[in-house]
């Protein structure tokens, strides 16, 4: 075997186990004191803080801030009232854009009739008017003519042309 070079001295048991004792004991103490210390470090700040916390201005904070929070709460309602109030106002215009737009259109539809029904009662009088010329030439022919009795042919022609005239207002009638 080789030779060791290194040489321990011997010590006694009870040397050994009081030094660890001491090593211990202060090792514990260092943890305690830093835990106290740490403990402190946090414990100081709290407080603070607490007394800020619960100091007058805090509070009067706290206040103020549910108040805005209320405040926000009625105005969001309003606004959401104010914006149904709206879209119930655009649907009711809506209704009575398509209303009016309705109306136009049978107001032009009326328009025409109208003046078709204008038209034909003026192509009407235009034959009432060619009819009394008629009627006019017939008087005129019958003066002429000394054959013929004054009487004979008149009441056909006269009960004729008023037949054809109720006929013609009933007619105009109708279309009205």
């Amino acid at each position: 075997m080789a030779p060791s070079f290194y040489h321990y001295l011997s010590v006694p048991m009870d040397e050994k186990c009081e030094g660890q004792g001491r090593g211990i004991r202060r090792s514990w103490l260092v943890a305690g004191v830093l835990v106290l210390l740490v403990g402190a470090l946090l414990v100081i700040p709290l407080v603070y803080f607490a007394v800020r916390a619960n100091s007058e201005a805090c509070t009067d904070g706290l206040r103020a801030q549910d108040e805005c929070r209320n405040t926000t709460h009625l105005l969001h309602r309003q606004l959401t009232r104010a914006q149904d109030s709206l879209t119930q106002a655009e649907t009711q215009a809506n209704t009575c854009n398509r209303t009016v737009v309705s109306l136009q259109e049978s107001l032009q539809k009326e328009v025409s009739q109208t003046q078709q029904q204008q038209a034909r009662i003026q192509e009407l009088e235009n034959e009432v008017t060619k009819l009394h010329k008629e009627l006019e030439t017939l008087r005129n022919q019958k003066k002429t003519s000394s054959t013929v009795p004054e009487n004979s042919g008149g009441p056909v022609v006269v009960s004729s042309l008023l037949t054809l005239m109720v006929t013609m207002f009933t007619f105009l009638l109708m279309l009205f």
